[in-house]
């Protein structure tokens, strides 16, 4: 009976329910803020890279560039292949 008691008493279960839905809405809004500007993250470094790609080259042509990701971007479209 004591132990029964003694785990009606003890208040560190809401503390921790408390803690996992402060985790469960951290997990969400970063969920949610990464599908939001995901894909622009994304052009944003495919585009950086493209540049390195083509500033790595004196004559501003990229090995990678013909048929790629590079190729794809200078055409105008903005996905990444």
């Amino acid at each position: 009976m004591s132990m029964l008691n003694r785990f009606w008493n003890d208040e560190s279960g809401p503390e921790l329910v408390e803690w996992a839905v402060v985790t469960i809405i951290l997990l969400v809004a970063a969920l949610v803020l990464y599908v939001a500007v995901g894909k622009i993250l994304g052009n944003v470094v495919c585009s950086i890279y493209c540049w390195l790609e083509l500033a790595k080259n004196r004559d501003g042509h990229s090995t990678i560039g013909q048929g790629g990701a590079c190729s794809d971007i200078e055409a105008g479209d903005e996905g990444c292949a």
